[in-house]
């Protein structure tokens, strides 16, 4: 076994992020369950700062999570770093000082030691995207392990290195994303030779890798991610109309969908099915604009006119304290994805008891096993079909309402945790 207590270093930007993101929960929840058992888990930040630490900016900096600058200012600090990061093979972390700088209460803040590499991961990206080369960390006190949460072109030598691959999206639906694809692939690799072992979080996801990545399974080890959002209290349940009101919406009054906007979540093609089916319960999209958005619904109005208007409610970047209540008061949940290493948010509509629509694709399948109503995600009539049961056929959707907790059940967070102790038993 490792020695009781090591201290974890896990990349921290993602997990800083004032809106959210499926990385940033799974970075989030990564932390908590390794504090649990006994290690410090601690973050490495990357964010703007002078090169020479000044206590109370570092502290600053590191709390800080808007972006500096726009325009002409931003595309000279661009240029600044993609020159620091071509000419410096290693960054340099200084420990953050003990400064309660930030009055944010869902601020990421670990147990372990923090440390700040200024412009690190812009720093990194931009050597790796032209060099192919990763950049090594030095921190100031030593550290035991690296957990990486994405494919990230950094390393620390002599550390035991734990790099998270969620998909290889890029690779099996290279049209879906913005990636430069030649340098992911690269970056890829790269990750999982410099890895001690890859964590994934699918039995699906696994065999692309092992498969696709020519890598040993043995090294690659899947830890299931549990539920995010847990049921409403019978009190809570009671204020829920009132809730919905914010909205404009009526309990058991509407579909939905959660996710960010972009072309993988196959959100176009959920619309066009959706707009022929004869219900009175709005559409309602509850996620943020992301890569390629415009592509997917940039043109609803032009394209598909009034009826688009009058059905469809997008709401943007919802909290996570609102998501609770947009689940709770859904008919229907609908995520006719077309490609899903995992799929946080079905599982949360099956914790919640939303009777749920989901692609018979990638890992969905073992995610939602029983509980789900499967389609074809590239067949529009097949989506049409599947939302007309989910939202008349009251003997599937009581089934799938009883069905769906049960499911969400066999990926309890005590699950997830004896996983994780697992996985890191295995460095020893």
């Amino acid at each position: 076994m490792i020695r009781s207590g090591p201290t974890v270093l896990i990349d921290g930007d993602v997990g800083r992020l004032r809106r959210g993101s499926g990385l940033s929960t799974y970075a989030r929840t990564l932390s908590t369950i390794l504090e649990s058992l006994g290690m410090r888990a601690g973050s490495l930040i990357g964010s703007p700062a002078p090169k020479r630490g000044d206590e109370l900016l570092d502290a600053v900096s590191a709390a800080d999570t808007q972006p500096s600058t726009s325009g002409v200012r931003q595309r000279t600090e661009t240029l600044f770093r993609m020159v620091d990061g071509l000419s410096s093979p290693v960054a340099r972390a200084r420990r953050l000082p003990d400064l309660a700088v930030s009055l944010n209460p869902t601020e990421w803040n670990g147990l372990g030691p923090d440390y700040l590499a200024p412009n690190l991961f812009r720093n990194a990206h931009y050597r790796h995207m032209f060099l192919r080369q990763f950049t090594e960390v030095h921190t100031t006190d030593p550290v035991d392990i690296l957990h990486l949460t994405s494919p990230l072109p950094i390393q620390m030598r002599n550390v035991k290195t734990v790099t998270t691959i969620h998909d290889l999206i890029p690779i099996r639906l290279p049209q879906t994303t913005t990636d430069n694809k030649a340098e992911y692939v690269s970056r890829v690799r790269t990750s999982v030779k410099n890895s001690d072992l890859i964590v994934t979080v699918s039995e699906f996801s696994k065999r692309e890798i092992v498969e696709i990545l020519n890598v040993d399974p043995e090294k690659v080890v899947v830890t299931y991610q549990p539920p995010t959002i847990a049921p409403l209290t019978e009190d809570e349940n009671s204020t829920l109309a009132s809730r919905l009101f914010k909205y404009g919406l009526d309990k058991d009054g509407y579909l939905l969908f959660v996710g960010a906007i972009e072309p993988k979540k196959n959100v176009r093609r959920l619309i066009e099915a959706y707009l022929e089916v004869d219900t009175a319960c709005p559409l309602v999209l509850a996620g943020p604009m992301a890569w390629l958005w415009k592509e997917e619904i940039g043109d609803l109005d032009t394209v598909l006119g009034d009826a688009a208007r009058r059905r469809i409610r997008i709401l943007g970047y919802v909290s996570r304290a609102d998501l609770r209540w947009l689940y709770a008061g859904a008919r229907g949940f609908a995520f006719p994805s077309l490609f899903e290493g995992y799929g946080l948010p079905p599982l949360d509509a099956l914790n919640m008891g939303v009777p749920t629509l989901v692609s018979n694709t990638s890992s969905l399948p073992e995610v939602c096993g029983d509980a789900a109503l499967y389609v074809d995600p590239y067949d529009r009539s097949a989506i049409t079909a599947g939302l007309e049961r989910i939202l008349e056929d009251q003997d599937l959707r009581d089934k799938l309402r009883c069905e769906g907790p049960r499911q969400a059940s066999l990926r309890s967070l005590s699950d997830y945790r004896e996983a994780l102790a697992r996985t890191y038993a295995c460095l020893a």
